[in-house]
């Protein structure tokens, strides 16, 4: 992110369509310079069943928010039901530890059997613990005989992803990126220490 960019987010809930836009400041923070919102009734049970009423819904908000902000919306990041978390570590061991090594594990984590109507749509690196047991948030550049990366894989019912997909075209915006709600609720609701703490959200 650079200074003056703007993101805009997009959620789908089952009674409406929300919408937030930031504007990255000089301390490299997200402020949020407009907020909307537009009644919905296209999802039922975490389910889509009318793509068309979403796809309207995002339109006028789309809209609202334009002449709020005064700005020209053309994509968007989007929250999507990301429930199916598979929690796995990746070893390995090196001389030094470079971002190839990294890369690697994060491979390794990926390697999973994957069920049936579900995809990968994120990684998320909860843990790098070198070899004498020492935490770590970037382990690029540690001296260390070996490293243990601990993660989450989060999947996504492919047949919703599709559904997303046909949604935005239909809403003339394009997808930025797909945040998993199980992320963006633990992100809002926890501190930093939290994140790193064991803390359980319920």
């Amino acid at each position: 992110m650079a200074i003056g960019d703007i993101i805009v987010g997009i959620d789908i809930g089952t009674s409406k369509v929300s919408l937030v836009i930031g504007e990255v400041n000089n301390f490299n923070q997200i402020e949020v310079i407009c907020t909307a919102t537009h009644k919905c009734s296209g999802i039922k049970k975490g389910k889509i069943i009318d793509e068309n009423e979403i796809a309207s819904s995002i339109h006028h908000l789309i809209k609202d928010a334009e002449e709020e902000a005064d700005i020209k919306i053309n994509s968007a990041y989007v929250t999507i039901p990301g429930k199916y978390i598979i929690v796995k570590e990746a070893k390995d061991r090196y001389a030094g530890i470079s971002a190839k090594d990294v890369v690697s594990a994060i491979m390794q984590v990926k390697d999973i059997d994957v069920p049936e109507g579900k995809q990968i749509i994120d990684v998320v690196e909860s843990q790098f613990i070198l070899e004498n047991g020492r935490n770590v948030s970037d382990p690029v550049g540690s001296l260390s005989g070996s490293f243990t990366l601990k993660a989450e894989v989060i999947l996504a019912d492919k047949e919703y992803m599709k559904q997303i997909a046909s949604i935005f075209k239909k809403a003339d915006l394009d997808i930025d990126g797909l945040v998993p709600i199980t992320l963006a609720q633990r992100t809002l609701a926890l501190d930093a220490n939290e994140l790193n703490d064991s803390v359980m959200l319920l």
